[in-house]
């Protein structure tokens, strides 16, 4: 079988890395669809980046072209991706949807980080497979958009056209030499690890660019005035709330013996203070296989965040984490906002034993008077998280995917006609 893969941006190949290497190692054909005019910042795929796969064909396309001629001469079976549906549906012909199965390609849509709850349901008529971390993503996607899934219910089975497999990205767990990836950061084999995954600034979010922003207090001030957000300004007078916390954290890791570890990316746009507070900082986000972040977090004792989908792979690494409740505006109409981004008990980014949640303006206080010791892994919470959230606590995610497209595969070959 001869399977095509989106290659086209780093954080794609994040996603489905272990399922390309998983498809040639049971023997298929792997196809890597790169786009190389792909203009969003560091995320363009290089040599290198597929070198990993180096038995795999690549194939370059410019997304806005339709791409069905080029998977039918290349005959290609399956085409796979992150969001699939949202990818093809805004980067190419809306003819490429619709006429897939009739060319004989079929699409399949594996999960990024609970990404599917935001899938229109009007992707199961021509999605052949949505896949899930869990049986619970699956229901809260139906849920959330009852009356839809409703209606293309009368016409397809919800059931046939979606499978749950776990998230094939965190499969790169297994791949991480903890020891290999000290050394080349320069980090004792000994010494524990805070990581602290630096807050996106460049977000549509007032609070984040002037509250807790770089540059001085009163060019701030004069900036959210100027922005219309001048209520803003007694918070901003009221000091930089992410220095405090950078300090914090940094006093800390130094009290407990650990490494502050900051990983971010140039396009966060991060404050100059927050490199300052860092025994490390890792702007470069090069790694796709494995990919840098699962490298820091399979070395992390303790892994400090902002509501972010970093939390998986730190429970599936069994680090325990802090979630810092920062403003989420732009996030107010994401599906599953309360469950996702809120802060309840038995919720994404607060469950007893596993990951503790902070408000921002209390994190840098609460940090004062606790250490490592504080935050301990509770092996049957773990599993019950792992259960909700991540779905499976092993590296065959990649694998399940693989089975579900090679039976429908084998069961298209068997079909009369």
């Amino acid at each position: 079988m001869k399977i095509a893969f989106l290659a086209s941006r780093k954080g794609f190949l994040k996603v489905v890395g272990s399922l390309i290497q998983a498809t040639l190692e049971r023997g298929h054909e792997a196809v890597l669809l790169r786009d190389p005019g792909e203009q969003k910042p560091g995320e363009v795929t290089t040599e290198e980046d597929l070198r990993h796969w180096a038995a795999a064909r690549v194939v370059d396309h410019r997304w806005g072209k339709t791409i069905l001629p080029l998977l039918q001469r290349e005959r290609v079976e399956a085409l796979v991706g992150p969001s699939v549906h949202f990818v093809l549906k805004a980067l190419g012909p809306a003819q490429d949807l619709a006429g897939a199965s009739a060319a004989g390609v079929r699409l399949y849509s594996v999960d990024y980080a609970l990404e599917t709850l935001t899938s229109d349901a009007e992707a199961y008529r021509v999605i052949d497979t949505t896949f899930y971390a869990t049986g619970y993503e699956r229901q809260l996607h139906w849920q959330l958009q009852a009356a839809d899934f409703e209606r293309v219910a009368r016409d397809v089975s919800l059931e046939e056209r979606s499978a749950v497999s776990g998230s094939t990205m965190l499969d790169q767990l297994a791949l991480v030499d903890r020891a290999a990836v000290r050394r080349r950061l320069g980090l004792a084999p000994d010494r524990p690890i805070v990581l602290l995954m630096s807050l996106k600034m460049a977000v549509p979010e007032p609070w984040r660019r002037h509250v807790w922003g770089g540059g001085p207090r009163l060019a701030r001030m004069a900036r959210a005035v100027a922005s219309g957000q001048g209520a803003l300004v007694p918070a901003i007078w009221k000091g930089n709330g992410y220095r405090r916390l950078a300090m914090s954290l940094r006093d800390f890791s130094r009290r407990t013996g650990a490494a502050l570890v900051v990983k971010s990316r140039a396009k966060n746009r991060d404050p100059r203070f927050l490199r300052r507070s860092a025994d490390l900082f890792v702007e470069s986000d090069d790694g796709v296989f494995p990919y840098t972040s699962i490298e820091l977090m399979a070395i992390a004792d303790l892994c400090v965040h902002f509501q972010s989908g970093a939390v998986l792979e730190a429970v599936r690494a069994g680090v325990p984490s802090v979630s810092v409740r920062v403003p989420q505006s732009h996030l107010d109409e994401y599906p599953g906002h309360e469950e996702i981004f809120g802060g309840r008990e038995g919720s994404l980014q607060r469950w007893a034993g596993v990951v503790w949640s902070m408000e921002h303006d209390e994190a840098p206080s609460r940090f004062a008077g606790l250490t490592l010791a504080d935050f301990k892994i509770d092996p049957e919470a773990r599993g019950r998280y792992i259960e909700r959230f991540v779905g499976f606590d092993d590296a065959r995610c990649s694998e399940r995917v693989l089975d579900v497209i090679e039976r429908k595969a084998s069961r298209a070959a068997t079909r009369p006609g």
